[in-house]
């Protein structure tokens, strides 16, 4: 399985201090990015945003688009290990797949501007995006492969079904951010009854738990 790269916090004061100076750049660029855009967004903006002066900028990221990737990576690092361990938690793959839906849920409602700039329209364009998407598309064609081989998922192609559910999260959690009157367990609770009654091979879904 595929995982996010780790970053290390460092130990030593002069460390620990430029890493808190990055993660502010980074906090600032997903404000920022969340309310611009990527191509709108000027460097001159995140450093306002950040505190820091242009040159400070410069010091940690060589272009606007490497500190774009960046907030990207960091992201999804943070939302991987969310989904993991929820996943590591459920033992069964209907289970797995609620538990991994759940977790995605809770990160797009705690971390808003972040999951506008990983997942939504414009970004989809992106290389560095699509690469994240692809992580959690591998979790879930793993869960797919489980549930047909017990027996409680209709033996459908695994990639292309992976790519639908991913698809379908993502784009349903995107629009959310935008409209968020519709309660959060509506948009869970919709995708796993779209997701799971799809795939139970039983026409009528028995089963299929909704607790």
């Amino acid at each position: 399985m595929k995982t996010a790269s780790l970053h290390v916090v460092p130990a030593n004061r002069f460390a620990r201090r430029r890493e808190r100076t990055r993660q502010e750049l980074l906090a600032a660029a997903s404000r920022v990015l969340a309310e611009k855009g990527l191509h709108q967004t000027k460097i001159a903006d995140i450093a306002a945003a950040a505190d820091v002066g242009v040159g400070t900028f410069y010091l940690y990221f060589p272009t606007k688009e490497a500190l774009f990737d960046a907030v990207v990576d960091d992201s999804v690092r943070r939302l991987k290990q969310t989904v993991d361990l929820a996943r590591t938690a459920a033992r069964e793959p209907i289970e797995r797949m609620r538990a991994a839906n759940a977790a995605f849920c809770r990160f797009a409602q705690d971390n808003r501007e972040v999951f506008k700039i990983v997942f939504g329209h414009a970004a989809a364009f992106n290389d560095v995006v699509r690469d994240a998407q692809e992580l959690f598309a591998a979790d879930i064609e793993e869960t797919l492969r489980e549930g047909i081989e017990a027996g409680v998922f209709t033996a459908l192609p695994t990639g292309l079904t992976a790519q639908a559910v991913i698809g379908m999260v993502t784009q349903m959690l995107s629009w959310w951010t935008q409209n968020e009157s519709v309660p959060l367990e509506t948009i869970h609770e919709t995708v796993m009854t779209l997701a799971l009654r799809g795939l139970s091979p039983a026409a009528d879904a028995k089963g299929v738990h909704h607790g």
